[in-house]
């Protein structure tokens, strides 16, 4: 046993004496990507409403996408500003020593929600088998609607975790199908990314990030980054960027390009384009006039004040869905399949299978003239959705005080 494992041993025990001393239970959040905070955020609200049972600390670590595991981590100061903003007076962890994994065992958490399960997005301290000392929770990131169950049901991560909180029934079906340790410790809680969505929509103010015409149409554009047909194979941007820009700078649409945090990393790091030629397309596309580039985190204000989405998936299909308006959905003929749930939320986009159709949407769309045939498809998978999530976090919470 080398000296470092006998110190982490020894972490490790004093660590489990002040968890069986303390009155509260300690939960800890675990944040890489501030985009998706939101799955997370209804559960440490409503654990900060029971300040008699939880105490909450919240950890900012830095990140790496696009999926090729080189170990460069970056973002660390973004997300601190964002969980410090929020209020949560973030403790930042860069992963570099082992002193960031003892801190971390120091803290003698009840319980650590991480955000994916996808070891390659941050760093080894903070990889499954390093939080064996405490009780690992995990809420998706993104309602599952890929059919890929080994990589969403049954990575080491998730027969790790003691605590999976997962959208519906269906969801935990398909963890009885596919995960090792099948159903143990996963709770069809519904989705509170959903329910604090929901009240979003329906309590915030539209605001559009753009000065643009009220006679505007609005329409937020938004590419994954699954460029790649090995992994999902979902991403048009490539097929359609040259199209969006050129109807940007026609200033007939508002567009807001929403791309996926992870799509700069893949573009360059699998060849794709240069980080000069992606951060000049970004850079047109933010001065075209009405149209513009949105990175902000949060996006819900933006979701009510627009008048449609063209994306490409797959968490949005899902999250606009909640709007009720039109979703229009660009696809590729080697597109990776979706499971049933995914399906079923798809069945009410406008399916854009080329460039042609593409643009023939885009003059409908500026010119009024753009016929929505799937409203009532979407008005039933928005009821359903809604009915699915709300008491969602509730219902977490109330698990982990019993737990």
């Amino acid at each position: 046993m080398t000296d470092e494992s006998v110190v982490l041993l020894h972490e490790i025990t004093a660590a489990q004496g002040k968890r069986v001393s303390r009155r509260k239970r300690r939960v800890v959040f675990l944040v890489h990507a501030s985009e998706t905070f939101s799955a997370l955020e209804p559960i440490a609200e409503e654990l900060r409403r029971r300040p008699d049972v939880f105490e909450t600390i919240f950890i900012a670590l830095p990140r790496e996408y696009g999926g090729m595991g080189t170990g460069s981590y970056s973002g660390l100061d973004v997300t601190f500003e964002f969980l410090d903003k929020k209020g949560y007076d973030p403790i930042p962890l860069a992963g570099a020593s082992l002193d960031d994994i003892q801190l971390l065992i120091r803290l003698a958490p009840d319980f650590v929600f991480r955000q994916s399960p996808w070891e390659n997005d941050i760093p080894p301290a903070f990889h499954n088998r390093m939080l064996a000392f405490t009780r690992v929770c995990y809420v998706p990131y993104s309602p599952m609607q890929i059919d890929e169950p080994e990589n969403t049901y049954n990575q080491e991560f998730h027969n790790r975790a003691e605590l999976i909180f997962c959208e519906s029934d269906y969801h935990r079906e398909l963890y009885r199908k596919h995960r090792k340790l099948r159903t143990v410790g996963v709770h069809a809680t519904g989705y509170p990314r959903f329910e604090k969505f929901i009240g979003d929509l329906d309590s915030a103010e539209p605001v559009w990030p753009l000065d643009a015409p009220a006679d505007v149409p609005k329409v937020i554009w938004a590419p994954h980054h699954t460029v790649h047909a090995g992994w999902l194979g979902r991403s048009t941007f490539l097929t359609h960027a040259a199209t969006m820009l050129e109807e940007a700078l026609r200033g007939r649409l508002s567009i807001l390009l929403r791309p996926h945090p992870a799509l700069r990393d893949a573009m360059v790091k699998q060849g794709h384009m240069s980080e000069a030629d992606y951060d000049d397309y970004m850079r047109v596309f933010g001065s075209a006039g009405v149209s513009g580039v949105d990175t902000n985190r949060e996006y819900i204000q933006s979701f009510k004040a627009s008048d449609c989405m063209i994306t490409d998936g797959i968490g949005f299909f899902a999250e606009y869905a909640l709007t009720g308006k039109p979703l229009l959905q660009t696809t590729r003929p080697d597109n990776g399949p979706l499971n049933d749930w995914g399906n079923w939320i798809i069945a009410g986009t406008d399916k854009i299978p080329d460039g042609a159709t593409l643009t023939r949407k885009l003059d409908e769309l500026a010119t009024g003239t753009y016929v929505d045939t799937t409203a009532e498809i979407r008005a039933e998978r928005r009821a359903g959705l809604r009915e699915g999530a709300l008491g969602a976090t509730a219902r977490i919470v109330d698990i982990l005080e019993h737990a």
